[in-house]
């Protein structure tokens, strides 16, 4: 993924930053064919790997933000 690309879709705000590419019907970005999600992309870049058993909370509760600082990854 080229990372210059993806950050193009993003609109940084005080307080989100919001995925302005595709988005499924919740929300949340979806990116190249096979539609992995935004959210995970950008906090892969910040933080690494999602840990097994993890899925990430979105703290602001907006699914279109894609700040790493806003996302957590937390047991189902």
């Amino acid at each position: 993924m080229d990372m210059t690309i993806f950050w193009s879709k993003v609109l940084k705000t005080k307080k989100c930053w919001i995925w302005l590419g595709r988005k499924d019907r919740d929300g949340y970005g979806r990116v190249g064919k096979h539609c992995e999600g935004a959210h995970r992309i950008s906090y892969k870049q910040r933080n690494g790997d999602i840990p097994n058993g993890k899925e990430l909370d979105h703290l602001c509760r907006n699914p279109s933000c894609v700040n790493p600082k806003h996302l957590e990854a937390v047991t189902h």
